[in-house]
């Protein structure tokens, strides 16, 4: 009996190809979970990092060639001084991504227990000693700010109305100085001191008020900020 032979048409036979072979695959779930792995500041921080590596390979290969008189041109040149400089802008981004990192691990936790202190002194008319203190309260912030020299403290000098505008001015530096004298002898470093004297405080003109003869004095904590010079 003779074989037959059977011949599949052009079409039928692509079509058969095209069945058998790799279905497209969906890289979306696992690009996703790429860029989330370099998430956030330290993420970013790895990433900088790797690509700093690779752009230094780059410079360290061209730099080799060089060195050896292997072949080179002017294209190898710029290409090796790119990729340097990139390997330091991408070096430098990744340090500030870390120390971003290190600020929110750290931040929350500094002076997290430590109340902000207020403390007031007051004054007679047309005087810049206090005559009403709270010795234990002022004591405590000069001790407080010699313990924690990043902290620091306001202190905000005024005048009632008794007197000239330019009087009172001067009048309301001298209160300021004088308390801030207290706290340096308590242990305060000047610097840490911000002095304001607004001079007279709000009423009629001519006006006796013991509310603004005063010294308030507030401490501050600074904001924390990890890698201070990284810039």
């Amino acid at each position: 009996m003779k074989k037959q032979h059977i011949y599949l048409p052009l079409a039928v036979l692509a079509l058969s190809l095209t069945a058998c072979s790799t279905p497209k695959k969906d890289t979306s779930a696992l690009k996703a979970e790429i860029d989330a792995s370099y998430a956030g500041h330290y993420g970013q921080s790895i990433r900088h990092e790797e690509i700093a590596e690779d752009r230094q390979k780059v410079a360290n290969r061209v730099l080799k060639h060089w060195e050896k008189d292997q072949y080179w041109n002017i294209d190898e040149q710029q290409k090796g001084l790119d990729a340097a400089k990139d390997a330091a802008h991408h070096r430098l981004e990744s340090e500030k991504e870390l120390c971003q990192w290190l600020t929110e691990v750290h931040g929350p936790n500094h002076h997290q227990q430590e109340a902000i202190h207020h403390v007031a002194a007051y004054f007679k008319t047309g005087k810049s000693t206090p005559f009403k203190t709270n010795d234990v309260g002022i004591a405590h912030i000069g001790n407080f700010l010699h313990t924690h020299p990043d902290s620091k403290a306001d202190v905000i000098a005024s005048a009632d109305t008794v007197g000239s505008s330019a009087s009172n001015q001067e009048l309301s530096n001298r209160r300021a100085a004088s308390v801030r004298d207290l706290l340096i002898s308590h242990g305060a470093n000047a610097d840490q001191l911000s002095i304001q004297s607004i001079g007279e405080g709000p009423g009629p003109d001519k006006t006796p008020n013991q509310e603004n003869r005063i010294v308030t004095i507030s401490t501050t904590h600074p904001t924390y900020v990890d890698c201070a010079n990284v810039k």
